[in-house]
């Protein structure tokens, strides 16, 4: 990936690889199940995706507490090298479906941040986020404010970051000015953060990270192998990649000519100049090979017209997790037949 293509993610000044490595399926079984493409690698193949990753000028991983033991094969995978990379993980602040108050918080968000850094094998991270920020979290910002500047002040943090889901969080963030950078969803299926959390965060220059660009393997043909009560989902994804398909055979659609369904939903996100770097989730080389295709990736207006046209608003069909049981179930029948 060429560096000039690279972008500066808001007022941290960080300069990142518009495709960011995206570590849960590193770390856990995510996604869905489909046969013999479904499951974590190896640790040693986790590390030389990392390293095929990195060599692919890929400087931007986003990891977290949360994603199983992906923090440790960061950390053997980047060891002698983290300082090619902007490293960002994100500290877990609920427990028993609620989150954290007052010291509780204070307590959790520290001593996790220093596990963390332990499994990264690194003395700091350039951004480190709360995982999930809710209305709850945000009327703690006075604490939380101190939090990082506690963490920062340690050298253990350059940076403040959260990770949202939906818009109307991430917008109440940005008033309260308690974050450098946001993670936030974002497809061509979910656009809705398009009209309002996108230009407040330009305007407060405050960076964007975009993830469920794919919709956990919706934009691809995994989504053939969704449980049938997301049929609505499914014939969506059809759609899209019939669309994706034609452009490949028209002359007017020429720029989407041969891109596969996953690189046409990924260039769809990199076409939105306010995003600072996408996060995609990886777990084979081939996957990353593929999923570099897009960077250098220019969809037609035309293309991009017609794809703005599949939106989404309904949050039950875009937040996956109102249908993770069903690909829990649909896993745990994979793994028995």
């Amino acid at each position: 990936m060429d560096r000039s293509h690279y972008r500066t993610l808001g007022r941290t000044g960080l300069s990142v690889s518009p495709i960011a490595l995206g570590t849960v399926e590193l770390g856990m079984d995510y996604g869905i199940p489909v046969p013999d493409h479904y499951g974590r690698p190896s640790s040693s193949a986790a590390e030389r995706l990392v390293g095929a990753a990195l060599d692919a000028g890929i400087s931007f991983i986003d990891t977290a507490q949360a994603y199983g033991n992906s923090e440790a094969v960061l950390g053997r995978a980047l060891f002698g090298r983290r300082k090619r990379v902007v490293l960002a993980t994100k500290a877990t602040v609920q427990a028993g479906g609620k989150t954290l108050r007052g010291q509780a918080l204070r307590r959790a968000m520290l001593s996790g941040l220093e596990n963390s850094l332990r499994s990264l094998q690194t003395d700091y991270v350039d951004i480190w986020q709360i995982h999930n920020v809710d209305a709850d979290l945000l009327e703690q910002a006075d604490l939380v404010a101190e939090i990082f500047s506690e963490a920062r002040a340690s050298g253990m943090i350059l940076w403040r970051g959260g990770s949202f889901y939906g818009p109307d969080l991430p917008l109440a963030a940005l008033k309260l000015e308690l974050f450098d950078a946001i993670q936030v969803t974002y497809s061509l299926f979910d656009q809705r953060l398009a009209s309002r959390v996108f230009p407040t965060a330009r305007r407060r220059n405050v960076g964007v990270m975009v993830r469920s660009v794919l919709l956990q393997g919706v934009l691809t043909e995994r989504a053939d192998y969704l449980p049938g009560r997301l049929e609505p989902l499914k014939a969506r994804s059809r759609r899209f990649r019939q669309l994706v398909s034609e452009a490949a055979s028209k002359s007017r659609h020429a720029a989407g000519r041969g891109l596969t369904p996953a690189q046409a939903a990924i260039a769809f996100a990199l076409a939105e100049s306010r995003i600072g770097s996408v996060l995609v989730g990886m777990r084979t080389e081939a996957e990353l090979e593929e999923n570099l295709g897009a960077a250098s990736a220019t969809l037609s207006p035309d293309l991009i017209h017609e794809l703005r046209q599949l939106r989404i608003d309904d949050p039950v069909l875009l937040n996956p997790s109102y249908w993770q049981d069903d690909l829990v179930a649909a896993a745990k029948r994979m793994r028995q037949s």
